[in-house]
């Protein structure tokens, strides 16, 4: 008896989203406050199939499917999660990472994944979430793009120091009163 997790990943391009989870990550982009919609910015992306099935007394249940999505923007990454077998998008999810703000590892344990630790868009909490993923070479090289790209959204430009001499002429001078 027992649980058996069976997550397969490969590399998808935005066009094979079903069209009820690109409604729904565009609608909640602009619920969000994100600035434009982020599909059209997508650079890498990745899917996990997860086939969940227990086994009990009487033999195998009926296995459940589970479908996440990565999308990887240069400034926000996308998650979605649904039911592959369903056509609407009722118990889709969507959550959306400021790259700046994200971090992320390999997941430790016996399943592999992705651990992405920050504060979704428009949560007030920062937490944890692990997303499963079968740990091949296509999980690998977006994980070095998005390693990549968060680094990156952190890098700020900063302005030479000014000289002594610059920073008395944009001082205010102050006012005598008589």
């Amino acid at each position: 008896m027992g649980t058996h997790r069976q997550p397969s990943s490969r590399v998808i391009g935005v066009h094979s989203l079903p069209s009820a989870v690109i409604s729904l990550i565009q609608e909640q982009a602009e619920v969000r406050g994100l600035r434009h919609d982020p599909l059209p910015e997508v650079t890498h992306a990745v899917r996990t199939d997860v086939v969940t099935g227990s086994s009990g007394w009487f033999g195998r249940g009926r296995p459940r499917r589970r479908t996440t999505e990565m999308l990887l923007t240069s400034e926000v990454l996308v998650v979605t999660e649904h039911d592959p077998d369903r056509e609407d998008a009722g118990d889709a999810q969507v959550t959306f990472h400021r790259l700046h703000q994200l971090e992320v590892t390999r997941a430790e344990g016996p399943e592999p994944g992705l651990e992405l630790i920050g504060t979704p868009v428009g949560a007030t909490e920062r937490g944890a979430r692990v997303v499963a993923t079968d740990g091949g070479p296509e999980v690998e090289r977006f994980l070095r793009a998005l390693v990549e790209a968060a680094e990156s959204s952190r890098r700020i430009d900063v302005p030479s120091s000014r000289f002594p001499t610059d920073v008395e002429a944009v001082r205010p001078q102050p006012h005598e009163v008589y």
